[in-house]
């Protein structure tokens, strides 16, 4: 895996437990399960980021850290994964998530009249929320599944790999 890449551009644990605004992670910062490129701890990172991106939700890189923080993942990784989810990418999520919860639940997807207003929205809601989380639930826990065996097996075929080539 790209472990060099991964370390270069997270930032260093050290320099983090310099600003006093995070001195209550210091006993944290010491961590290699958290800061660390570990194929266990990024494959849980990559779960961990992937499940909160399709959760909508405000401040998910916060709720990605502290998944990761309780379940020892790479906390740069999944906190960066939930970027997946931006306002180009949010729409079509939103959607997809939405209709696979509509088809789960077993009730009729709503044709809206789509309007840019926060009283439309909140009128709205109500229909929408149920089929929308479970749609996201759903979607996040597949899709995490699947990118953390992914990442396992192509790590290990790397290894193996790299292994064959020395030997060579």
């Amino acid at each position: 895996m790209p472990r060099k890449f991964f370390k270069r551009i997270s930032p260093d644990p050290k320099k983090l437990s310099q600003y006093q605004s995070l001195g209550w992670l210091n006993s944290l910062m010491h961590d290699s399960q958290l800061w660390g490129f570990k194929r266990s701890s990024v494959a849980k990172g990559c779960a961990i980021g992937i499940f909160c991106c399709m959760i909508p939700m405000p401040l998910q890189m916060l709720l990605a850290a502290a998944i990761a923080l309780i379940w020892r993942a790479n906390i740069p990784l999944s906190v960066a994964l939930v970027w997946i989810s931006n306002p180009l990418t949010m729409p079509p999520m939103l959607y997809a998530n939405y209709k696979l919860g509509a088809w789960i639940l077993q009730t009729p997807s709503y044709q809206l009249d789509f309007e840019w207003s926060k009283s439309w929205l909140l009128d709205q809601l109500h229909m929408l929320w149920k089929p929308l989380y479970t749609g996201s639930f759903t979607s996040g826990f597949v899709l995490a599944v699947i990118a953390f065996f992914t990442v396992q097996f192509l790590w290990s075929w790397k290894v193996k790999r790299n292994w064959l080539k020395r030997k060579r």
